[in-house]
């Protein structure tokens, strides 16, 4: 499967690749796969309890004027992400 983003850069998303949140344009959904060992503590909690764990469905809803921050749907809540940090989440696609 192929996202948009994906085509206009000429990158195919194959199993085992390391897409990232921050990659999505909004409309698209992907399923969480993990958040970056990078991400530690106090951060990677709030991601957890914002609903950003493993096998949540996650759909880019909009961005702001400048494209950061992003406004995720995720669990029935609208989150909005800094690039910085949606860039430590990676995803695979949702088969639609």
């Amino acid at each position: 499967m192929i996202f948009d983003i994906f085509k206009r850069k000429g990158k195919e998303l194959i199993e085992g690749s390391k897409a990232i949140l921050s990659e999505l344009i909004p409309g698209q959904k992907a399923f969480i796969k993990s958040i970056s060992e990078d991400c530690q503590g106090i951060e990677r909690q709030r991601l957890m309890d914002l609903g950003f764990v493993p096998g949540s469905l996650v759909e880019v809803e909009m961005r702001s004027p400048f494209r950061d921050p992003t406004a995720y749907r995720i669990k029935g809540g609208l989150i909005a992400l800094r690039k910085i940090q949606a860039s430590k989440i990676y995803i695979s696609p949702a088969v639609a």
